[in-house]
Order: structure tokens, then C-alpha cells, then sequence
């Protein structure tokens, strides 16, 4: 579609001058012209009626003297194209064909009977030959028209522009300001503007800038708090309008709107936050994201309506994002505690109980061994006493998972470490086929308690041979990366499938039977500042990951 191009003040005012000014000369114009058409048709009109007059006299006087053919040769004398001379029977007599033609038209302008040859006298008009002619004649006051024409719009186009100039200029200043209201400045206006009225109205224009101009300062203003208070939130705050299209987003809600490394079910927080919008359904449960290496970050959505304008405008919608991911670690370390110090409790009560009646019956088992003669008997009473020691054995975890002991914190190389543990278990594997390995960086070092590094490490490297066959391998590392030293006890055992993964984290929350081991484990990783990830596969046996802290900060990172 083209747009239509406006006409300026100027040329409006141009079109009415010179409209007029074209108009009156023109008719003047054509008014000369017509009046010198009809004069110059009546003189043709009496010359043609005055020779056919003098034809006639001819005739009557001495047609019966001389005969027909004497008056036509005296007619054909006179040398006039226009005469034309028909017999009764419309025969031409004299005349040229081009006058005969004009007769047939009806281009005549004197006609004639009245003579006893009983010839039609007939005085023609050539309209073409008549126009030169008079075009002829009439060529000065053609000049003259165009030339009154000429002078007529240069008098209009000074007479618009001395009208339009003022208000040519307060509208070019106008626009100007249309362009950058946010600029607008009484002094944009123009004063020397001719007339009083043009004046006044500039004056007008003047105050009216001024008021606009306040007006601009304050909302400039008023805009720079909203965005500042909405940048300096500390929550991400996003405004969609009715089609879905973004209003309004800050730095923190770019930062974590942009962030593709963490998703839920193959959904970045992005598409999370536009399905919901999508569906019209406002999220009430904290969204929980994680990426490839197991860390999580979660946002609780708040969902509002937006209105903009007048109840009659289509709502949008204004969501804010908070990153809840530290409360929520801070609330699950609460419930783990809370849940360790009532099992701690329980396992100290049960361990008291139970420790005298099997030190009675271990010690009874001893005695009836003595004194079987059978070797099966005293293989039963050996049996005996070995379960016996496994059960207080699980009595004596049950006891560390409830002591408190105090950590004496230092810097711990890794490699002495892992190397005093794989010998301390080293004729234990090869009793069955089990290899172990230890790869450790020289100077490797982390800030914790020793004695309890090496407790983790036995209980790992203890459930890693229970895991295993003959001809497995165990496998200590430690490595230093960008978030700080990665300590892992790797074995190559059957593995654990989802599920079977899943309850062993979950017995490890809750203490539950048959992983006090990874309990105690998990629990001392905490108080040395460690965080521990199992990852395992059915078949692909099963590594233990532990996280520390850059050893030479002495603070924890988060994971």
C-alpha cells in the first residue's frame, strides 16, 4: 500500500493563489479569443454574402447578354477558393473538389437561389484554414496570455510563501521536537514570526515546551528508580505481555534465564518458564535442575498478573525467580542431621544393649569349643563365634555413627595416604585375586582430619572388596581440578542398576539398615568440608567421588 504524501501549508496556500490567478486569465484569456473567433466568422460571413450578392447582380443584369459561360470565366476571375457554383441538379459548375466536400458538410456560411439560371451560389469555410488564420491574427494576444499567465504564479508563489513562512517554521520546529520530545526546548521555537496571531501562537507553543519539558525530566526520573529497583532485586523478574512476547527482564533473570547447562527432564529453566505461561499454570513446587555433574540449582516461580493501561487491555504477565538452591541444600543438611542425631541415638542405645549378651555368648561359645572332640563341632562353634564378631563389628559402626568426635584439621597429603591404605588392605585382596592401584599427584594436599580420611577410605575400600570377584580391580585416585581436589575409590565390580542407586543414596540420608558404612562415610566427608557422588552402571562396577576444597583456601566450594 502507498502512503500518501501530505501537502505542506505552502504548497496548500500556493495551489489556492495561483488556482485563482490561473483561472482569471485564463477565462480573460478565452474570452479574447472567442470574441476574435466571432468577429473574424461574421467577417466571412459578409464577405461570403457580399460576393454572392455581386454574382447574382451579374447574373440578372447580363446572364441573358453574355450566357452562362461568360459569368462562370468572370466568376473563376475572382480567384476565391470559397466560391462554389451548382447547376439545378447539385452538378458543380466552379468550385475545387476540397469546396464541393465542404458544401456536401454542411460548411457553408452565405447560400443563394435567387437567379433565373437556377444556380446555387454557395460561399464555403475551410475550418482548418479559418483556425490558422486566426491564430494568425490572434498570436499577440496568445503571447500576452501565457506571458500575464507566467507573471500571474510567481505572484502566487510569493504571496504563499510570505504567508506560509511562519508557520512553515513553527511546523518545522514542531517536528523537530516530534522526533526528540525527550530534547524539547522553549528555544526550538521561533519569535521573529511575523504577525501578532503567529506570535502569540509561538508563544503558546513556548510554554506548552516547557511544561513538556518538566514532564520529560520527571518521568526520566521516575523511570530510572523502576529500573534501578528492579535491577537491584534479588529476585529475577521477567514481564510477558498477552502474546508472550518480553516486557521487561533484568540482569539476574537474563543470567538465569540463559543458563543451559542445567535442565529437568530435558528443559532448560527457559522452556520450564514458557511451558507453564504456555499452559496457563503457575508452578507451586520449587523447580529443581541439574547438570551433567550431578550439581543442582533450584527456583521457586512466583507467578502475577500484569495489567497495562485500562481494564479493557489484554493482562500480561509478570513472573519472578528465586534462587533457593542454598536454603534448599541448608534444609536437607538440617533433615540429614536432625535424622543422624536420632539414629546416632538410637544405634547408642541398642549398641549398649546388646553388647553384654553377645560378649556372654561369645565367651560361652569359647568355653563348649574347648571341649568338643569333634572337628565338625568346634568348625560350628568357630562359625558361631565369626558371626558374632561381624555382629559386634556392626554394633562398633553403630557406635561411630553416634559419636561426636572432635576433628583435629591439617594439611593431608593424598598420596602417603592412599598408598598406606592400599598396603594396609594390600594381602587382604590378593587372598582374593584383587588388585589395587593408587594414582595420586605429588603434593596433593587437602585441610581435614587425617584419622578420618583414612576411616573413609577403609570403608570404601572394605565395601569395594565385598563388591568385587576374583581378578577385579580397585582403583585409588586423587586428582586436583577447578573446583579442587577430586579424591575417587573406583572398583569394577557387578554395579548398581537406577533403582538399586537410588535406595543407596536414600539409606545413606536415613541411616537405613546395611549402609552404615556409606553412613559414616558420608557424614565424616561433611566434616572435613567433602562431598561425596556415587556413579554406577549394572556391569560397569561402581566409583565413589569425593569433592574437597581448594586446600589452600580452607573454605568449602559449593558443588
Amino acid at each position: 500500500m502507498k502512503r500518501r504524501r501530505s501537502l505542506t501549508i505552502e504548497n496548500k496556500i500556493l495551489m489556492a493563489v495561483v488556482g485563482i490567478c490561473v483561472l482569471s486569465v485564463l477565462c480573460f484569456g478565452f474570452l479574447m479569443l472567442r470574441e476574435g473567433y466571432q468577429n473574424k466568422l461574421t467577417q466571412e460571413r459578409d464577405k461570403g454574402e457580399e460576393l454572392l450578392a455581386y454574382v447574382s447582380w451579374d447574373i440578372r443584369q447580363f446572364g441573358d447578354d453574355v450566357g452562362q459561360d461568360a459569368i462562370l470565366e468572370g466568376c473563376a476571375a475572382l480567384e476565391n477558393s470559397g466560391l462554389v457554383i451548382l447547376d439545378g441538379q447539385g452538378a458543380r459548375l466552379l468550385g475545387t473538389e476540397q469546396g464541393t466536400a465542404l458544401v456536401d458538410e454542411g460548411s457553408i456560411l452565405a447560400d443563394r437561389s435567387d437567379n433565373h439560371f437556377g444556380w446555387r451560389l454557395c460561399y464555403t469555410l475551410d475550418p482548418a484554414e479559418f483556425q490558422n488564420s486566426l491564430v494568425e491574427e490572434q498570436k499577440y494576444a496568445i503571447l500576452a496570455t501565457i506571458a500575464l499567465l507566467i507573471v500571474t504564479i510567481q505572484v502566487g508563489v510569493f504571496v504563499s510563501y510570505g504567508i506560509s513562512e511562519p508557520v512553515r517554521r513553527l511546523a518545522a520546529a514542531c517536528a523537530a521536537i516530534g522526533e526528540r520530545p525527550q530534547e524539547a526546548a522553549p528555544e526550538l521555537i521561533p519569535t521573529d514570526v511575523g504577525s501578532a496571531e503567529t506570535r502569540q501562537l509561538a508563544d503558546a507553543f513556548g510554554r506548552m515546551l516547557e511544561e513538556l519539558r518538566r514532564y520529560n525530566t520527571a518521568l526520566a526520573e521516575q523511570k530510572a528508580l523502576n529500573e534501578s529497583i528492579v535491577e537491584n532485586l534479588p529476585l529475577g523478574v521477567v514481564a510477558y505481555g498477552a502474546d508472550g512476547q518480553v516486557l521487561c527482564v533484568n540482569d539476574r533473570a537474563s543470567t538465569m534465564l540463559a543458563d543451559e547447562d542445567f535442565s529437568a527432564a530435558g528443559q532448560t529453566l527457559r522452556l520450564v518458564l514458557e511451558r507453564h505461561l504456555t499452559q496457563g499454570s503457575v508452578p507451586l513446587q520449587a523447580i529443581r535442575l541439574e547438570n551433567g555433574q550431578g550439581d543442582m540449582r533450584v527456583y521457586q516461580i512466583g507467578v502475577w498478573r500484569l495489567r497495562r493501561g485500562g481494564p479493557e487491555t489484554e493482562p500480561g504477565t509478570l513472573c519472578t525467580i528465586d534462587d533457593v538452591t542454598y536454603d534448599k541444600i541448608m534444609e536437607e543438611k538440617v533433615g540429614e542431621s536432625e535424622k543422624l542425631a536420632y539414629i546416632g541415638k538410637l544405634a547408642a542405645m541398642l549398641a549398649h544393649e546388646i553388647r553384654n549378651p553377645l560378649a556372654g555368648i561369645r565367651a560361652s561359645i569359647q568355653v563348649v569349643g574347648r571341649g568338643l572332640e569333634r572337628e565338625r563341632d568346634r568348625t560350628l562353634c568357630t562359625s558361631v563365634i565369626k558371626e558374632v564378631d561381624r555382629i559386634n563389628e556392626l554394633i562398633e559402626g553403630l557406635l561411630n555413627l553416634s559419636r561426636k568426635r572432635e576433628s583435629h584439621k591439617a594439611m593431608v597429603e593424598l598420596r602417603p595416604l592412599l598408598g598406606e591404605v592400599a598396603m594396609l588392605y594390600s594381602k587382604l585382596a590378593g587372598n582374593h585375586g584383587v588388585t589395587m592401584r593408587t594414582a595420586a599427584e605429588p603434593g596433593l594436599a587437602v585441610y581435614a582430619d587425617e584419622a578420618e580420611m583414612k576411616q573413609v577410605l577403609v570403608n570404601l575400600v572394605s565395601n569395594g572388596l565385598k563388591a568385587v570377584g576374583q581378578g577385579g580391580h580397585i582403583e585409588l585416585r586423587a586428582e586436583s581440578g577447578p573446583a579442587g581436589v577430586l579424591l575417587s575409590v573406583t572398583d569394577d565390580g557387578a554395579g548398581m542398576d537406577g533403582e538399586k542407586l537410588c535406595s543407596v543414596e536414600k539409606g545413606i540420608a536415613s541411616g537405613g539398615t546395611g549402609r552404615y558404612g556409606l553412613a559414616i562415610v558420608s557424614r565424616l566427608l561433611e566434616q572435613n568440608g567433602g562431598e561425596m557422588k556415587i556413579r554406577s552402571s549394572p556391569g560397569g562396577g561402581t566409583r565413589i567421588e569425593m569433592r574437597f576444597h581448594r586446600a589452600d583456601t580452607g573454605e568449602k566450594e559449593t558443588l
